[in-house]
């Protein structure tokens, strides 16, 4: 079947079960509304069809994810909720076009001490295509720059009277041990990094892994990702929109790095335990370096965001929103793997999370049961490719009228265990903690601290777009503690990660416990409907810092006593 057809189709029989609906009383609280009224069959079901082999992975772009966005679509016709895309539909298409390099596109040398050394691509540096700055070369002399991290606040600034206008920048990747791990991962990211160098006059960086890096994502095993295509949104005014003065990055090898600083009498591995100690001092090197990349870029395509919107009740109110999100698009089909099965069917990741999404937006339509605030359903695209869909819903809103105030997102709930507890990542940097706690005490489940702090997870899904614009946003876990029957739930979260997550493994062959979806859909609900019925808009901590970097609303100064 072709994309139009099953369009066509999808869509027509949205409009046939939409004729079934029934009329219901409108009101705003949660009377009559528990843990049984989501049922657990329904949300077997949507995860069945979104992670079919007939779906192909639901990959960006690709016919499958374009399946999957249509049949979301027709759940929320039939749920007679308003259409929130473009041109009075429920897609918002989204403009991509890929990048990638052949080792022939590429050049990175060195001139040290009179001579100039052409490097080999994969063995002594790694560089990819990029999209907003297709083509460029640059050439520079070269300052090493610590972390290349401008966090003052932190009482750490690698860039602190460094001159880096029309430089090449060297940095070690990551961030100092010493930040808290959410703050780490900001300050850790390339898309920090470059925005902090480029801001300060840099035309290209080099990055080198820090010591724990190198251990446990060592360069040599990087070679295999040369030639990955990139991914980007395009904007409005074009793909070059917003780009800083950084044209080109590389990464290189230890190796390289080691003669780059002994060209002037430096120690590179003193220098890591300088980093690993939190202090690395920057200085210039006696290095020149040219960069070049000529980017292979595709043809623009789309893939669509699927929104949705329940209106809000109160006329003063409605035009405030709370955005429930969930990454509709899983890795596609990789004809590489061993075995027959090619297809990485995502069926935890992140197919249970769309169909939770579902069944909240079906509890609310089956109860009449309608907030005071509104509430945005957004199942978006291109996660997997760096929070891409969320990104550019988050900085081009479907609905301009209205102003987001909270996202509440759904990633992977591990759902293999009756869950006793979560993990609410953002929920202790803004007034949505409250929210949360309660709703999670009405359900039964405990909160507990984030177990594996050194991944970073609070950055690395959709609702960290939404942060990035400083809108307040939680994104629940599902916990590691022992379920009722005496499953340990940290072991069994461990083993998907390790033995499935982002592999054919993940498909619905898996023992999903789908009561456990059920119940982790009746605590984003409740959480929800708390504060789309608030009095007032959540609000960042006093003083919290992504509040602050990101110019969120903030929780006034207490008065003095």
């Amino acid at each position: 079947m072709t994309r139009g057809t099953m369009k066509t189709a999808c869509l027509a029989l949205a409009a046939l079960l939409a004729l079934g609906g029934c009329t219901v009383t409108i009101h705003t609280g949660d009377e009559g509304v528990d843990r049984t009224s989501f049922k657990a069959d329904r949300i077997k079901a949507d995860v069945a069809f979104l992670a079919d082999d007939r779906l192909g992975g639901r990959d960006t772009g690709s016919a499958g994810h374009e399946i999957a966005a249509n049949y979301v679509a027709a759940q929320f016709t039939r749920l007679g909720l308003v259409p929130a895309g473009d041109d009075g539909g429920y897609f918002q298409n989204v403009p991509f076009q890929t990048a990638h390099i052949t080792p022939d596109d590429v050049a990175l040398s060195l001139t040290m001490g009179g001579e100039t050394t052409d490097l080999t691509v994969g063995d002594e540096y790694l560089m990819s295509g990029s999209v907003r700055t297709a083509d460029a070369t640059v050439e520079g002399d070269v300052v090493f720059v610590g972390y290349g991290i401008h966090a003052p606040d932190l009482g750490h600034d690698d860039l602190a009277g460094v001159d880096l206008t029309g430089k090449i920048a060297l940095v070690i990747s990551g961030a100092p041990k010493s930040f808290q791990t959410e703050i780490r991962a900001h300050h850790g990211s390339g898309r920090t990094k470059t925005r902090a160098l480029g801001a300060r006059g840099a035309v290209g960086y080099i990055t080198v892994n820090s010591a724990i890096d190198e251990k446990r994502r060592p360069f040599a095993r990087s070679r295999r990702f040369l030639g990955r295509k990139s991914f980007n949104w395009i904007a409005p005014d074009g793909p070059d929109a917003g780009e800083n003065g950084v044209r080109v990055t590389a990464t290189v090898s230890h190796g390289v790095a080691r003669r780059m600083f002994a060209a002037g009498g430096g120690d590179f591995d003193a220098v890591l335990a300088e980093a690993d100690a939190g202090s690395p001092k920057a200085r210039p090197l006696d290095v020149r370096a040219s960069l070049s990349r000529k980017s292979r870029r595709s043809d623009t395509f789309t893939s669509p965001n699927v929104v949705a919107l329940l209106e809000g009740t109160d006329p003063e109110l409605a035009g405030e929103v709370v955005v429930m999100t969930a990454h509709l698009d899983h890795i596609g089909t990789n004809e590489t793997l061993k075995g027959p099965d090619k297809i990485n069917n995502g069926a935890m990741d992140n197919a249970t999370g769309v169909s939770i999404l579902m069944e909240v937006a079906r509890v609310y339509a089956e109860t009449g049961i309608r907030p005071r605030r509104s509430i945005l359903f957004a199942a978006v695209t291109a996660e997997e490719k760096g929070l891409l869909g969320a990104d550019y819903l988050a900085r081009f809103p479907t609905r301009p009228d209205l102003r987001v105030v909270a996202n509440v997102n759904v990633d992977m709930p591990v759902l293999l265990y009756d869950f006793v507890d979560v993990v609410a990542f953002g929920a202790d940097r803004s007034t949505l903690g409250p929210m949360a706690a309660q709703a999670l005490d009405k359900a039964g489940v405990t909160l507990s601290p984030d177990p594996i702090p050194e991944e970073g997870i609070f950055t690395r899904s959709d609702h960290y777009r939404f942060v990035q614009q400083g809108v307040p946003s939680v994104f629940l876990m599902t916990g590691w503690g022992e379920s009722p029957d005496g499953e340990d739930g940290g072991a069994l979260f461990r083993e998907f990660l390790s033995k499935t997550y982002h592999t054919p493994r993940d498909d619905v062959s898996l023992p999903i416990n789908y009561q456990a979806g059920a119940k982790f859909a009746y605590v984003n609900w409740l959480i929800l409907t708390d504060v789309a019925n608030a009095d007032g808009i959540p609000v960042w901590n006093r003083g919290d810092f992504f509040g602050q970097a990101f110019s969120g609303p903030m929780a006034p100064a207490q008065a003095a006593p």
